[in-house]
């Protein structure tokens, strides 16, 4: 029988493709459609392979993919800003998630070990913007070309209602690695600043756990930064 962690594992590696889900999860192209077709706001986001990435701060509010809900917090890719070095590939913990009734349990301790990607630096390429599972036909239209072309690594699962995201930097590796146990983590970008390494972490959160995480960093105050914003389209542009 299928089941939702082993699908999420699968599908962070080459996305929807049904072929290769087939050959890996030894389940029936049918099946595995109609399982997809269950999950609730289902989305890919292509993460690309050996490509010049950079995150900036800065306040280029033309070119932001983050925007704080106050309008005094930015993020953007490329320009002068610092180089990522490494991502992890979270896409959530299914574990956590009930995919049948869209809800998460925020007690589950299974292990999730994030796939994890090292940029070379060989090279640039355009950012993809995420997909949403509308069918089968036009999400693999869209990126199979460009995974069967290898400038793509992966990609980061969303699945279930999201209302708001989270990004937390800090320079310190056990909060990062005690934060990472949060069933709604995406992704862990590594940041190479000259003083060391900085990691950034971004959560997508339903609204009925956001006090919860908020109560969570609240504590952490003094050793993290966050930017807190929805995901509607004016705060939240659809790449990373």
């Amino acid at each position: 029988m299928l089941k939702f962690p082993e699908l999420v594992k699968a599908m962070r590696r080459f996305g929807p493709n049904l072929d290769l889900l087939e050959s890996l999860l030894k389940e029936r192209k049918e099946v595995i459609l109609s399982y997809l077709e269950s999950v609730k706001e289902l989305y890919f986001t292509p993460v690309l392979a050996n490509r010049f990435l950079r995150i900036s701060f800065d306040q280029e509010i033309d070119r932001h993919i983050r925007l704080s809900l106050k309008g005094k917090s930015y993020l953007s890719l490329g320009g002068e800003g610092v180089p990522v070095t490494k991502i992890e590939n979270f896409s959530g913990n299914p574990y956590a998630y009930n995919h049948e009734k869209d809800q998460w349990d925020m007690t589950i301790d299974a292990t999730w070990e994030p796939l994890v990607y090292e940029f070379q630096y060989e090279g640039e390429a355009e950012p993809l913007p995420f997909s949403r599972f509308r069918s089968y036909k036009t999400l693999n239209e869209m990126m199979m070309a460009s995974l069967n072309l290898g400038t793509i690594q992966g990609f980061i699962v969303d699945y279930g209602r999201r209302d708001f995201v989270l990004l937390v930097k800090t320079p310190y590796k056990e909060i990062k690695e005690n934060l990472q146990s949060l069933p709604f983590i995406r992704y862990t970008a590594w940041l190479g600043l000259e003083q060391g390494t900085t990691f950034l972490m971004e959560f997508s959160i339903p609204e009925e756990y956001l006090k919860e995480i908020m109560e969570v960093l609240h504590d952490l105050r003094h050793h993290v930064n966050v930017l807190l914003t929805t995901t509607s389209f004016e705060y939240f542009k659809p790449l990373l």
